[in-house]
């Protein structure tokens, strides 16, 4: 069976370089018997994106991506390409990027924070997270625990769903506070750190952390189910896209679409409507200056 090809595009300042920082995951790609390809110079091209199964966006970083390239990525993924979204704490805010001009296709919105939380590990406020309950999905089924460090949360929207959530107690995040240039306390409430969601033949993987990629024994690949975690993510993005969630996906679009049509024609309506009544008020203004 020919490998698979994973691409880990490093010409927009991305973190995940595969360099001795991330020497294990490197490991693991090649372990799972994947094509490693780097792109470091070219711009992301419908081209480029020929015959590549997995694409890796790993936090970029003072670098933006241009129109075309998002809608080459999003035309790659549609036909059955697949990607990985990386940001990390502040998301673009701080990283200085519009990674979210791109995930936002697919359903994710990296938040401007730092998420923090208190427990038995930590009695002080830390940003290292401890997720020890999973939603029902096959890339999380069997996991015990798994450590972030340093991340954003997500919001969520067009049939995207959660991967890794926090806990519902202890927990909050916090904005960057550019007068004061410090962190300064926002929302306390559960959050989503990963997320995943199927967009035409293809799949994506969203994730707010960078660390979990490194070769920290504390918070990086080798930190308790961390690599069993990143694993399961590239075995279910290079598997084929059952024919139902394909199915879904077209019937939502349409859904959409109808939606749209239907937001049109009330607009056009109040336009009409709105021409009719001046009509009405200009022919009567019309007619007292004719009595006068």
């Amino acid at each position: 069976m020919q490998s698979k090809v994973i691409l880990i595009d490093l010409s927009h300042g991305e973190m995940l370089t595969l360099d001795d920082e991330f020497s294990e995951f490197l490991k693991l790609l090649k372990n799972l018997n994947l094509n490693i390809i780097k792109n470091e110079n070219k711009d992301l091209t419908k081209k480029l994106l020929e015959n590549v199964d997995v694409l890796v966006l790993g936090n970029p970083i003072d670098d933006y991506f241009s129109n075309i390239e998002i809608k080459d990525i999003v035309d790659y993924v549609r036909i059955g390409g697949n990607l990985i979204l990386v940001s990390e704490y502040g998301a673009d805010f701080l990283q200085k990027t519009n990674l979210n001009d791109l995930a936002t296709n697919f359903g994710f919105f990296f938040e401007k924070n730092l998420i923090k939380e208190q427990n038995s590990h930590n009695q002080n406020c830390s940003s290292i997270l401890h997720i020890q309950k999973f939603p029902r999905h096959e890339i999380v089924n069997g996991l015990r625990e798994v450590i972030i460090g340093g991340a954003c949360s997500l919001f969520l929207k067009k049939g995207a769903k959660p991967l890794l959530l926090t806990d519902e107690n202890n927990i909050w995040s916090e904005i960057y506070n550019n007068t004061f240039e410090e962190w300064t306390k926002d929302k306390e409430q559960q959050q989503i750190i990963a997320a995943y969601s199927n967009f035409g033949q293809g799949k994506v993987i969203a994730l707010g952390d960078i660390d979990i990629f490194c070769s920290d024994d504390n918070i990086g690949i080798n930190s308790l189910d961390n690599q069993k975690f990143l694993q399961n993510v590239l075995n279910w993005l290079t598997e084929p896209v059952k024919r139902p969630d394909v199915m879904s996906f077209i019937l939502d679009q349409m859904g959409e679409l109808q939606n749209g049509v239907k937001e049109i024609q009330n607009t056009i309506n109040n336009i009409i409507e709105t021409m009719s009544i001046l009509e009405t008020r200009i022919s009567f203004l019309e007619e007292n200056n004719k009595d006068k």
